[in-house]
This record gives C-alpha cells, structure tokens and sequence, in this order.
C-alpha cells in the first residue's frame, strides 16, 4: 500500500513510504480499535486469498506483498512472517490466524 495516500504516513514506521506487512498489520489493530468489525478484516483477507480457499499461503502472502505493498520478501522473510502468523502450523494462515495476528504487532 502505498503510504502517501489518505493519511498513511503515520503507519510508515520505517519512513520507506510504503507500508510492509507489519504496518499494514498496525492500520489493522488502529482500524479494530476505532471499530473496525470482523468484515473489514475479512475482506482485506479475501483480497489477500487469490485462489479463494479460505487460507493464505506463503505465494499468496507474498504476492499481495509485492502488489499491494510494493515490498519483495525473501524467502527468509517470508517464513519468518509466516511462523509469527500461522499458530496452527500448517503452513497456511486461516482468517482466524490473520485477524489474531494484528494484536502482534505494535505501532511504534
């Protein structure tokens, strides 16, 4: 996402003007606590869940990364970000996974 737009800049912890994964996580835990429903959450989800399964997977998160955010993980990343989010284990992150990841994260 690109951090210039609609008041973003706050949420660009890391001052590259674009928000990565962690930041984006941060606008999330801002917008639930501005109330900010479950829908909301869901949808960003679903925007992230190209084939529709109701899971993400580690191609999938990186794919919305590099699109929506315009941030490239390594491989490195990426598993890192995905053992933080995926408290199953299943290599996938559920919207259960995803909307309790938000609380991980916390804007600076």
């Amino acid at each position: 996402i690109n951090a210039e737009y609609g008041g973003l800049l706050k949420f660009d912890t890391d001052g590259d003007l674009k928000l990565d994964f962690s930041e984006m996580l941060g606008l999330m835990a801002v917008l639930q606590k501005k109330g900010a429903d479950r829908g909301q959450l869901k949808q960003i989800f679903d925007v992230m869940d190209k084939n529709g399964n109701k899971r993400i997977s580690k191609q999938e998160l990186q794919s919305a990364m590099a699109l929506y955010c315009h941030v490239n993980y390594t491989d490195a990343e990426l598993d890192d970000l995905m053992r933080k989010v995926d408290f199953d284990n299943d290599g996938f992150i559920s919207f259960n996974e995803f909307a309790q990841s938000i609380h991980l994260f916390k804007l600076q």
